[in-house]
């Protein structure tokens, strides 16, 4: 199986069961991870009573809440292990349209790209449900991302991506420092850094119809901080690419 996707999951029960139906319904074949933090709802059993009847899934069981970027540390080390030549990210709560996991897997297997994500802002601000608030917060946040930094990037708090499976070994996801959503700016940076060819493939974000949102104005914060200190930090130390 040449392709993995990493779901990390908090008391996603009623999404999770779904969601992995529609994944393994696709034209293109998919292994699925689910990092689940120790779910009060019991999301983690409910994965494991569906693994017998799905050969594709797996679970990584947390004792408990360790943070997005800790989650998906440990589904890329997971991942690395064994023999994935593409590494998906995406959110468990249908927020990210399973259907484009394929155009995100054609972005880097026919046309070339490294990094394909899936992009809010690419064409316009593609998101549904969300208040408006939140949108202009998220749309600016990413403007600032790419003052700071210079990446050409519009949704730079993505994370409905697609990973080369060379590029997380060069971007050794162990050493990135930020845990919530500077996690996923600072991964992004880091590629950009290394040279990798980037592209952004249009999605409609809509937000989540069944459980409560993780998002809290702590998570943001600690974003924007966090770019500061690696915009800083890439002055003094580059990062290298890592050959297969």
């Amino acid at each position: 199986m040449a392709n993995l996707v990493i779901i990390p999951t908090y008391n996603e029960k009623e999404n999770i069961a779904r969601l992995v139906e529609a994944i393994s319904s696709l034209p293109v074949p998919f292994d699925i991870l689910v990092i689940d933090d120790n779910s009060p709802d019991g999301t983690g059993t409910l994965v494991k009573e569906m693994m017998p009847a799905f050969p594709n899934l797996h679970l990584v069981e947390r004792p408990g809440k360790m943070g997005l970027g800790r989650a998906y540390i440990a589904g890329f080390d997971w991942a690395l292990q064994r023999d994935y030549k593409y590494i998906f990210e995406m959110d468990a709560d249908f927020s990210h349209n399973p259907d484009d996991l394929v155009r995100l897997f054609e972005a880097c297997d026919r046309d070339g790209a490294d990094l394909a994500i899936g992009s809010r802002y690419i064409s316009g601000v593609n998101v549904v449900n969300w208040p408006l608030g939140r949108v202009l917060m998220s749309y600016i946040a990413s403007i600032y991302v790419r003052v700071i930094t210079g990446m050409h990037i519009k949704d730079t708090t993505a994370g409905f991506k697609c990973y080369r499976r060379e590029v997380l070994r060069s971007i050794n996801p162990g050493h990135i420092k930020s845990v919530g959503y500077g996690f996923q700016i600072e991964m992004k940076f880091t590629a950009w850094i290394l040279g990798y060819r980037i592209v952004e493939i249009p999605i409609i974000f809509t937000d989540r119809k069944e459980g409560t949102s993780k998002m809290t104005g702590g998570i943001f914060n600690e974003a924007l901080w966090g770019v500061l200190r690696m915009k800083i930090i890439s002055l003094f130390r580059k990062p290298r690419r890592v050959k297969e």
